[in-house]
């Protein structure tokens, strides 16, 4: 076999020479080729295509519009609708036609008849009038993109209401197909389906923002639909501006993160730096306060300030988290000297609860017995909770005992050791983490094996280590074989077959024989057994 050599960037010379193809090939070339495409491709994914093309012939600048459906499409839709809602369901493949015809009148600027198709069906859809055989979505069983469906129904609505009542419309419209479509910004939305700009939009706004203005904002720190209609309307209307005078009457969260966002994504990273702190001022002790501080510091750090270690320490301060810990842990030199330093001060800091994080601490301060007495009393589930140490101090362990043998961690093991250092809150798409600066988040495992050559091991630390990751493994083999929980018994296996792989490092006794009786007790458990073999067998296990 012919290997690629793995300097060779292959998917980039693939794009290179795909654009110029395309550029080479005439405009009666691509057709020909669009077409041969289509004709081999199934109906779902041809359909799909043929949606998407059309789309953006409309929206191109020939100005080209689809031939308006037949004017009985309406009446034919009306009364499949009604039939359907008789007998309670409907088959997707039929529904999936009239929304493309409504699709193709809404693309052709007949949006009477687009809104009367897609109310036909879309509203009893959501109320589950007209059962459609899904177990979840909706999508799942139409292949065609319901939430493109459900932003020209409203558009529609919003076009053919009279500008008095239109607010009024569109709002209902939203309420009655919000079972089957969320939508979080609809002008936005709607603005992104239509051919052009929204009509009469400069004196809908006003009109739509007295409409939002007149519901009652949450109970709870979490915003509304209402409300985050109500932030985007202000944004449209008064800019920036406008957002910071809503954060500072409402003292919403998210209404100060929409204002400090607005700014970033301007650049404007002296005025984020400012909306920031005082927003972190003005939601008091809320949780969403940790993460304006992150901002704050992210700001900080874009304007080359000097204080940007002392800003990630508020922040871990005000809510702790692993990835805010590390950002602070390795804020200034980073060496092992000044890590092992914090961590011995801020330990006794840290909340009792948090288990990733104390587990760390513990670690990076030379209190090898500490975080053994932490992993080993750690109960065998609920390691993907923030409070359970093991996705951190075990293969941290595992890392360590490596250095004095030739077995190397499971990848698996340094894949769960980094998943710890996400933020749950980061929703960017990877285009915008691409695009916007973000706070350094290091590994843990880069930061363990930076400290790990200047640990000195005496032999009851290493004896702890070992003793503490099978007491973790085989809790973890007994509470979820009890619970019978199949998908987490290869991490179980995995877990076993470490301990005995790394046990060496120790100077301890062999762990077969414990391993062979975690077998037995086991034997009739046939998956765990075979998950037990593959994980002896790996090459990180054996010699």
């Amino acid at each position: 076999m012919v290997r690629r050599r793995s300097g060779l960037p292959a998917a980039r010379t693939t794009d290179t020479d795909l654009g110029r193809a395309l550029e080479a090939m005439t405009a009666p070339e691509l057709r020909s080729f669009v077409r041969a495409v289509l004709d081999e491709l199934k109906d779902e994914q041809r359909g799909r295509v043929i949606d998407s093309l059309m789309t953006r012939a409309v929206r191109g600048d020939v100005g080209w519009k689809p031939n308006r459906p037949s004017p009985r499409v309406v009446n034919d839709a009306r009364s499949f609708a009604d039939a359907a809602q008789q007998v309670g369901h409907a088959d997707p493949d039929d529904v999936r036609e009239y929304l493309r015809l409504a699709s193709k009148a809404f693309l052709a600027g007949d949006h009477a008849s687009a809104r009367a198709v897609f109310e036909a069906l879309l509203i009893p859809i959501s109320t589950v009038d007209i059962d459609l055989g899904q177990h979840e979505l909706v999508d799942d069983v139409l292949s065609v993109d319901v939430h493109t469906c459900v932003a020209r129904y409203l558009t529609s609505v919003y076009t053919t209401t009279p500008l008095p009542d239109r607010a009024g419309a569109v709002f209902k419209a939203i309420e009655n197909v919000k079972p089957i479509g969320t939508v979080l910004n609809p002008i936005g939305e709607m603005e992104g389906v239509s051919a052009g700009a929204l009509p009469d939009l400069g004196a809908f706004l006003p009109r739509w923002l007295k409409h939002l203005a007149r519901r009652r904002p949450s109970k709870d720190e979490w915003e509304s639909d209402h409300e985050r209609w109500l932030r985007e309307t202000v944004l449209w209307l008064k800019g920036v501006s406008g957002l910071e005078r809503l954060a500072r009457k409402t003292k919403r969260p998210q209404a100060c993160l929409a204002w400090c966002e607005a700014l970033v994504d301007r650049g404007d990273w002296a005025g984020a730096l400012h909306a920031y702190d005082a927003s972190a001022v003005l939601v008091g002790k809320s949780h969403w306060r940790g993460e304006l501080l992150d901002g704050a510091a992210l700001a900080a750090q874009q304007l080359k300030r000097s204080d940007v270690a002392d800003r990630l320490a508020v922040a871990w301060h005000a809510a702790p988290t692993l990835p805010r810990l590390l950002r602070w842990l390795v804020s200034e030199d980073g060496s092992p000297t000044d890590l092992r330093a914090k961590a011995r001060k801020i330990v006794s800091r840290c909340p009792k609860t948090a288990g990733r994080q104390l587990g760390l601490l513990r670690l990076l301060a030379r209190d090898i017995s500490a975080a053994a007495d932490l992993l080993s009393q750690a109960p065998g589930l609920g390691w993907s909770s923030d409070e359970h140490p093991g996705h951190v101090l075990f293969p941290s362990f595992a890392l360590l005992l490596a250095r004095r043998t030739s077995k190397r961690v499971p990848d698996a093991l340094l894949a769960s050791l980094d998943s710890t250092c996400r933020d749950p809150l980061e929703v960017l798409s990877s285009d915008d983490v691409e695009r916007r600066p973000r706070l350094r988040t290091p590994s843990i495992a880069t930061l363990i094996q930076g400290v790990s050559s200047t640990i000195t091991f005496v032999e009851e630390d290493l004896r702890s280590m070992v003793d503490s990751m099978c007491a973790a493994a085989e809790r973890r083999v007994e509470e979820i074989l009890n619970r019978s929980r199949r998908r987490q018994y290869g991490h179980a296996a995995m877990l076993v077959a470490s301990c005995v792989a790394l046990a060496p490092a120790a100077g301890g006794e062999d762990l077969s024989a414990w391993m062979m009786g975690l077998r037995q007790t086991y034997s009739r458990r046939h998956a765990f057994r075979e998950e037990l073999r593959r994980a002896m067998e790996s090459p990180d296990v054996r010699d």
